[in-house]
């Protein structure tokens, strides 16, 4: 049985309808449903009292009432470039909802549709964990297992490398190295207090007051080209048995 919905939380799914990376993407059929259908599915199924999807395309919005978000405006043009700030998506959102339906938001959970492997089991141990840490935020991350910054050079105007952090003071065995992690762009939680009179260049998140909910690599696949989209296909197929 699913848990019952957590009052005043709003869950907020962007899904513009330009994209240079990969064109019409969150339309695009991932696994034989469209790519926003994933996560407008995982929130629906979480703890999430209301899912709402902010788009200014006519499929984007057809699409998610077909798959049972709300709709309940078409985001503004000057929201809908390039140059668009999350915050101001999300701030437009909640300004929508409280000021033109008299709504309550007292949290707001942020889900990129372009991370298909988030489910609703992420979305509520995040929750779960944001609530008992008390913190004004919580986002999600992956570990750093490929990559690690120990192993990183910048380079001068003479392309000599000059190493991140001093050579004879890092750790010799990569077993040794300190766990890292990135920010894997699935799940960002925050209260709506902290979104009062913020500056335009601020974060979706409070860096001061921030918890951490990690994932594991898989479900952390966020797809911005065709690349990204065909791992997560050929993902998706390992997962349902299609490849031998």
């Amino acid at each position: 049985m699913n848990k019952s919905p957590i009052p005043h939380t709003v869950g907020l799914i962007p899904a513009r309808g330009g994209s240079k990376g990969l064109p019409r993407k969150n339309v695009r059929r991932l696994g034989g449903i469209p790519l926003i259908a994933h996560t407008i599915r995982a929130a629906l199924r979480s703890q999430i009292e209301r899912v709402i999807v902010s788009t200014d395309d006519e499929e984007i919005m057809a699409v998610a009432r077909e798959w049972g978000a709300d709709v309940p405006f078409r985001r503004p043009p000057e929201l809908s470039g390039d140059t668009a700030t999350s915050l101001s998506v999300l701030i437009h959102a909640v300004e929508y909802l409280e000021q033109e339906e008299g709504a309550r938001v007292d949290h707001v959970v942020f889900l990129q549709p372009t991370c298909p492997f988030r489910t609703a089991r992420h979305i509520d141990e995040a929750l779960e964990k944001y609530f008992q840490a008390g913190t004004e935020s919580l986002i999600s991350v992956t570990s750093v297992e490929e990559f690690h910054p120990y192993f990183m050079f910048t380079k001068d105007e003479q392309d000599r490398l000059r190493p991140l952090y001093a050579m004879d003071k890092r750790p010799l065995r990569r077993q040794d190295l300190p766990a890292i992690y990135r920010i894997n762009g699935a799940i960002y939680i925050s209260r709506r207090a902290y979104y009062q009179n913020l500056p335009p260049d601020a974060a979706i998140f409070d860096w001061n007051s921030l918890t951490a909910y990690e994932m594991d690599a898989p479900s952390s696949v966020d797809i911005n080209d065709y690349l990204d989209f065909q791992k997560a296909e050929w993902l998706l197929k390992q997962e349902t048995g299609e490849l031998s």
